[in-house]
């Protein structure tokens, strides 16, 4: 595992947890948690992650679909914030992942050199190319805004959530499609914090249906994935001198994508842990 402390933005942005009350969860949050304001916040909040473990750096660039008091297209972090979490990261080895739904927050992530955006819903032609230019990943996550537009639909979201979330669905697919069709690397991610995690292979299906082929929906979910973490000598294609890890199902995802939310055998390290054959 490659895993993130906690996640860095502004007080009242979408990393931080504390509502509209007044430390609701006993204190309000600084910098151990990820809450912090100016550039020397920032970098204190980015060195803190590390020193309790965290691999890599992921700050919230913009607002978001389940979060109180935002929106998810507005921008959250000034150039010099991004700046500061970058370069801090940079110099310990840390990669930086922004959570960034909104255009102007999209490209000021990019510009400040972030590693990878993930969601970059409203993600515009300039966006595109600067992704391009600076070779920033784009961390897909359909899955998430399928999620939550099928929570909308279904009423378990309401008001300003589902506004939200209704906006956000549909902007994804078109925004990921786009985005892979002019070159962008894309990985796949789900951030599927809706459903059971063994229903996350659905993002190779919406994958294909942003427009990917089978084959290119799965290398964005195998060796692009090793390749932004920096495992790409490890994991990410079968090759000798690699960990064989693997799943394999019974018919044929490049004729059907959905084949891969059957799996029937998984092998870690060369080692079958699971088979259903």
């Amino acid at each position: 595992m490659v895993v993130a402390g906690h996640p860095i933005g502004i007080p009242g942005g979408h990393c931080d947890d504390s509502g509209w009350v007044p430390g609701l969860f006993g204190h309000e949050g600084g910098p151990v948690e990820g809450v912090a304001s100016g550039p020397a916040q920032m970098a204190e909040a980015a060195r803190l992650q590390v020193k309790y473990g965290a691999d890599l750096i992921k700050v919230c660039a913009t607002g978001g679909v389940i979060s109180v008091g935002d929106d998810f297209g507005e921008r959250q972090l000034t150039d010099a914030e991004l700046a500061a979490v970058v370069e801090a990261a940079h110099m310990m080895g840390r990669r930086v992942g922004a959570h960034a739904h909104g255009t102007e927050g999209i490209k000021a992530a990019v510009r400040a050199g972030i590693d990878a955006i993930e969601h970059a819903s409203l993600l515009d032609d300039e966006g595109i190319r600067l992704m391009k230019e600076h070779g920033t990943f784009y961390v897909s996550t359909m899955y998430a805004g399928d999620a939550v537009t099928r929570m909308a639909r279904s009423g378990a979201l309401t008001g300003e959530y589902a506004r939200k979330a209704l906006a956000v669905g549909e902007a994804l697919l078109r925004s990921v499609g786009r985005a892979h069709a002019a070159g962008v690397k894309v990985a796949l991610g789900t951030d599927n914090i809706f459903d059971s995690h063994s229903t996350d292979a659905r993002e190779f299906e919406l994958a294909v249906k942003a427009g990917f082929t089978p084959m290119d929906a799965i290398v964005a979910g195998t060796r692009v994935g090793a390749e932004l973490i920096g495992w790409e000598k490890q994991i990410g294609t079968l090759q000798a001198g690699k960990y064989a890890d693997l799943v394999a199902v019974r018919g044929d995802p490049l004729a059907d994508i959905t084949e891969l939310e059957r799996v029937v055998l998984v092998m870690k390290g060369g080692r079958v842990v699971s088979d259903r054959r």
